[in-house]
């Protein structure tokens, strides 16, 4: 299963997310068979991850640095299992882009950008995301049936 984690600029809440997946994945779940990426709906290819980003991501031993920012295209979506987004209004916006719903993961609450605010800001956002991707990745049939190893 791939997951493509979506917001709108691909520099903040999403790549935080795509990082913060890994790391769960590859402690918890290394057999799970899950991949993820992330993309956005309004941005330009190539951007690196913000700052704040990078910085509150290191904290709890996640590497943004090499992130570049990717609009969400046919390609992507062609190879995507699972889009999960930080708010419902990005959800609606990919159904309108013909991805169906029950493609698109919601989050139980919006997970607010943190663009151009402080660290102390990204660092709540990170720890919402945490807790979002945790409970998305204990909920896929591939995680469940695979268990979290020891």
């Amino acid at each position: 299963m791939h997951i493509t984690f979506v917001c709108m600029g691909n520099t903040c809440r999403s790549p935080m997310a795509e990082g913060i997946a890994r790391k769960i994945i590859s402690e918890q779940y290394p057999d799970s068979g899950v991949t993820v990426s992330s993309a956005g709906v309004a941005t330009y290819n190539g951007a690196p991850a913000s700052q704040n980003a990078i910085d509150v991501c290191r904290e709890i031993g996640v590497d943004l640095t090499a992130h570049r920012s990717r609009r969400l295209n046919p390609e992507i979506a062609e190879r995507t299992d699972l889009f999960a987004v930080m708010t419902r209004p990005l959800g609606q916006i990919l159904q309108q882009c013909g991805i169906p719903a029950e493609a698109i993961a919601l989050p139980e609450t919006e997970i607010s950008d943190p663009y151009g605010e402080d660290e102390d800001v990204y660092r709540e956002c990170r720890d919402e995301i945490y807790a979002a991707v945790s409970r998305l990745l204990s909920s896929l049939p591939s995680v469940r049936e695979k268990g979290a190893t020891e």
